[in-house]
């Protein structure tokens, strides 16, 4: 329980900068000038240092077995819930500038700030260590992919801008360092972790600020929209709860726990960030965002719930 209080709070922290955000464009703070630039600074410098940052911590060939699981978790349920995703894009047969947000809400999480954070709180360094391994095919794919859903209508996208971003880059360099049986001298990593911790206030900030823009009549009927509520419901409850469908083979609880956590983060803020970027539906993306991240309050206590009864 106290655990789950932490996470609550932590909900509670994200959705109040975004209200900030909401009210710094209400009141002509933030600009449409100020949205690009977030969006740059984000994008190109502060994500890639979090994300070299987080993934730098020494291998140890004990931590072998546990890694192949991880990864394997990581891949089998994001496989599914692409596949899950296109099908369900396909089924309702959604323009293109909306169908990739679409299906970005329901594959992509916010595992890198909210992950990290509740892993912690439940199983310590242990867990932050964990998290990271499951993460790097995430990493991987949200950069390839993920860009990959929402810009390939753009007369300037190529396969050179799916590869050589910043986000494959700094993932490719942290997995580097991972491989590695050292880590970076403290004066670089604290530089790192500084430069890379504005990340998550500076994407809530950067999503409330879209929110702002919306006019009442327009938000009001994103929130009716049956497609939003289609792709959160199965961000936050399909698709947590694949792993359930391994729970009686022999894997570690807390690898699986892990991997449940994760997947049942709310939908990730770099979808309207990429929307932002590409010119895709960005306020469909944020208001999905804000949602998924209001309404994790209830799923993820009870998935976390459910997982303890039926694996122990």
């Amino acid at each position: 329980m106290l655990e789950m209080l932490s996470f609550i709070q932590q909900l509670i922290i994200l959705y109040s900068i975004a209200l900030v955000g909401y009210a710094a464009k209400k009141f002509g703070i933030i600009d449409d000038t100020a949205d690009k630039a977030l969006t740059n600074i984000i994008l190109y410098i502060t994500l890639p240092a979090l994300i070299v940052f987080s993934m730098d911590f020494p291998f140890s060939f004990s931590f072998l077995k546990n890694f192949y699981t991880l990864i394997f978790l990581s891949i089998y349920i994001l496989v599914l819930a692409c596949i899950l995703a296109f099908f369900m894009a396909r089924q309702n047969n959604l323009p293109e500038d909306k169908g990739g947000v679409y299906q970005s809400l329901i594959i992509f999480g916010n595992q890198g700030f909210l992950g990290y954070a509740l892993c912690f709180s439940l199983f310590s360094k242990e867990g932050v260590m964990y998290a990271s391994v499951f993460n790097l095919f995430f990493l991987f794919l949200i950069w390839t992919y993920g860009v990959y859903l929402i810009a390939k209508e753009q007369l300037t996208f190529s396969w050179r801008i799916l590869i050589l971003n910043p986000g494959v880059l700094a993932t490719s360099f942290g997995l580097l360092l991972f491989l590695m049986p050292f880590k970076l001298p403290l004066t670089i990593s604290k530089f790192l972790e500084n430069l890379g911790t504005p990340t998550t206030p500076l994407s809530m900030l950067l999503i409330g600020s879209l929110i702002g823009n919306l006019k009442k009549d327009v938000l009001l009927k994103l929130c009716k929209d049956k497609h939003l509520w289609q792709a959160v419901f199965a961000k936050l409850i399909i698709v947590p709860l694949l792993p359930f469908m391994l729970i009686f083979f022999n894997i570690k609880f807390t690898l699986l726990a892990i991997a449940v956590i994760l997947t049942a983060m709310p939908s990730a803020p770099t979808t309207a960030i990429f929307a932002k970027k590409y010119g895709s539906d960005t306020y469909f993306g944020s208001i999905g965002i804000c949602v998924s991240t209001l309404l994790s309050l209830l799923s993820l206590p009870l998935l976390y719930w459910l997982l303890n009864i039926l694996a122990k």
